[in-house]
């Protein structure tokens, strides 16, 4: 146990460790991510209701959604695609949780709403192509390795139209300056969110000055399993952003404010980017 802890600590190359698939597809873990991002008390997992609504809202004064072909990546349980077809887009919704797509899926017809959800991975499975939108929202970004991120942005450009737009936000380097590193243990500290069963967990948070990195590490002991978690984020300001998006061969028309859709200011936190094809 001492080394596994030892090793635990230590501090591994950026984005050197991918466990994104636990999260969103692990049976147990999958369905307790479902219920965060459907809790109106937490931002953890999906902004509350009021929020996607406003976020919606400019969205659509800004680019217009009715009759537009809209494709949502990472579009979890559909919160922001439910809302974007109730305005009139024609929406796919990509995701490669089968828990959270379920949920989508019964949403839409709730709501007799026409969506199309394809169960994806956005980085390695075939995309809708002819789109005249293609949103990734709440920081998906933030989680990519340089590598990866240009190898969805030139996916994201292979599926827009002529004059398509790119809609996505991410979190900025005044919201890394806040965080700070911990290392913490304890029993069940989560509840039953890791397991069902009886567990112990050790989290430890490095950053990574130079490149704006941050990694929260998990490890989880239980009686029949111990696995770890790798949560990556990048944080970003407009220049390194839109150096990205330009590289991928997309124009950058505006950096907003995810809140409200107005203009960026550095006192501003997460950050919103449209660009165009």
């Amino acid at each position: 146990m001492y080394l596994e802890l030892y090793d635990f600590n230590q501090k591994p190359e950026p984005f050197s460790h991918y466990t994104t698939d636990t999260l969103w597809t692990d049976p147990w873990i999958a369905q307790q991510m479902l219920k965060t991002h459907l809790d109106q008390g937490t931002d953890l997992a999906s902004r509350r209701i009021q929020t996607i609504d406003r976020i919606v809202g400019w969205l659509d004064r800004k680019i217009g959604l009715s009759g537009k072909k809209v494709c949502d990546l990472g579009c979890g349980p559909g919160l922001y695609a439910t809302r974007m077809a109730a305005r009139g887009a024609k929406v796919i919704g990509v995701d490669f949780s089968t828990v959270s797509l379920t949920y989508a899926r019964s949403e839409a017809a709730a709501r007799n709403l026409e969506i199309e959800y394809r169960e994806a991975d956005y980085l390695t499975d075939d995309l809708p192509g002819e789109q005249d939108i293609v949103s990734l929202i709440y920081c998906d970004f933030c989680t990519l390795s340089p590598e990866k991120r240009r190898t969805l942005l030139k996916r994201i450009k292979g599926m827009l139209n002529p004059g398509g737009r790119f809609v996505f936000d991410v979190s900025t380097t005044r919201q890394f300056t806040e965080r700070r590193e911990v290392a913490t243990y304890g029993h069940r500290p989560m509840g039953d969110f890791w397991s069902p069963d009886d567990h112990f967990a050790f989290h430890t948070t490095f950053l990574y000055d130079q490149e704006k990195i941050t990694l929260d590490r998990y490890l989880i002991v239980g009686p029949q399993r111990r696995f770890e978690i790798f949560n990556w984020m990048q944080y970003f300001d407009p220049e390194k952003l839109s150096s990205e998006v330009r590289d991928a061969g997309l124009v950058v028309e505006e950096a907003l404010n995810v809140m409200t859709g107005e203009a960026w200011t550095p006192e501003t936190e997460e950050l919103a980017l449209i660009s165009r094809a």
